[in-house]
């Protein structure tokens, strides 16, 4: 297949992190169907991401970034940012984001060194991620070498500097050693959807952790707002998916003559309904969540219910498209169905029932009422 990059320029404005995104979404695009077919490694979006400055535009200004996704009218951008990704390519937008978290919690709760190694990657042209879902005995940190692993690693063999969760002791601390020689499996990921986003396993035994590879102190990974109340940025990614699927299920109705069919428009309205519902909420997320002024504990129980209300719909919409379209969307290669493998897998957050019992817990509490919170 012909590299896109021999024909796309970065656009003149490629300090514009809105328009770097449409650059790189255009890329992602035009080889989406090949990574969903063979699983390749997404090099060329990557480089793609790298030429466009946007592994940069989480830092910090004095490590060459912009800050992106740091405060409400920032935020803004990054939701575009991510939206734009994601309704290039869901798997690439989903190793965006897990980048965007690492450089957040770096930011947070790090200090000079984990940001100096951040910089360098995005100089090198490699993203970083998040790596947390363990099973069994996990991850540890002995002294100062890992033992142990982790699944879901999502990004296995492009990133070398991810933030890891281990346990120390009784306590759960983040590092982010060089997981260059780490030993990864990507044998076992054999998912509906999201093929192309390298997830798998790795043992990470024998790795040495240096002094100033550990971000933070115990218990910073699920400290409030940033662990559930980033989790905004994700329904970013998943919200470009949806409206990519509501064009092509647009386009798909009027190519079949059914947009004169009131059946199928009425069906078609509930779609584009339940597409502003995850407009509002993800926007509503996302102006809070960045908000300092915001209580921790109000930014997570709101993005909470954003999680519950974005799903719903959000599946809501793929029943409606699947009936509009018929039989054909779930054939290849038509792209509709590759996009709602791709969302159905996405879709399935962890812990979706004690999120939204962490949020009745909250709005439960006695308060008074106030319409103008979290308005964007």
């Amino acid at each position: 297949m012909r590299n896109p990059l021999d024909s796309l320029k970065v656009p003149a404005e490629e300090q514009d992190p809105v328009a770097a995104a449409a650059y790189v979404a255009d890329i992602a695009a035009a080889w989406a169907e090949r990574r969903d077919c063979d699983g390749s490694i997404p090099d060329t979006e990557i480089a793609a991401l790298a030429q466009s400055g946007l592994l940069y535009a989480p830092l910090p200004a004095a490590w060459g970034g912009m800050a992106l996704g740091t405060g409400p009218e920032s935020a803004e951008t990054l939701r575009s940012v991510l939206r734009i990704i994601g309704g290039g390519s869901l798997p690439l937008g989903r190793l965006y984001e897990g980048h965007v978290n690492a450089v957040h919690l770096a930011v947070r709760y790090g200090g000079i060194a984990p940001l100096r190694r951040l910089s360098a990657e995005a100089a090198a042209g490699r993203l970083s991620a998040v790596w947390n879902a363990q099973t069994g005995a996990g991850l540890r940190l002995v002294g100062d070498t890992l033992v142990g692993g982790k699944i879901y690693t999502s990004g296995l063999g492009l990133v070398r500097r991810p933030v890891l969760t281990a346990m120390r002791g009784d306590d759960l601390v983040m590092v982010m050693p060089d997981v260059e020689h780490a030993r990864g499996d990507l044998s076992g990921w054999t998912p509906l959807g999201m093929r192309a986003s390298l997830t798998g396993c790795a043992d990470f035994t024998g790795l040495l952790v240096a002094p100033a590879d550990i971000i933070g102190g115990p218990g910073d990974y699920y400290r409030a707002p940033l662990f559930a109340g980033g989790a905004w940025r994700v329904l970013s990614v998943q919200l470009g998916g949806l409206e990519q699927l509501m064009d092509l299920y647009r386009a798909q109705m009027r190519l079949r003559g059914r947009d004169a069919d009131p059946l199928q428009r009425a069906r078609f309205g509930e779609a584009a309904a339940r597409l502003e519902t995850c407009r509002l909420w993800t926007a509503r997320a996302a102006h809070i969540a960045e908000n300092d002024a915001q209580d921790p504990g109000e930014i997570d129980a709101l993005v909470n219910l954003a999680r519950r209300e974005f799903e719903r719909a959000a599946l809501a919409i793929i029943e409606r498209a699947e009936r509009g379209i018929g039989l054909s969307a779930m054939l290849r290669p038509n792209p509709v169905e590759r996009i709602i493998r791709d969302l159905t897998t996405y879709l399935r957050q962890p812990f979706p029932d004690a999120a939204l019992d962490a949020a009745v817990s909250w709005a439960l509490e006695d308060r008074p009422v106030h319409s103008d919170i979290g308005a964007a």
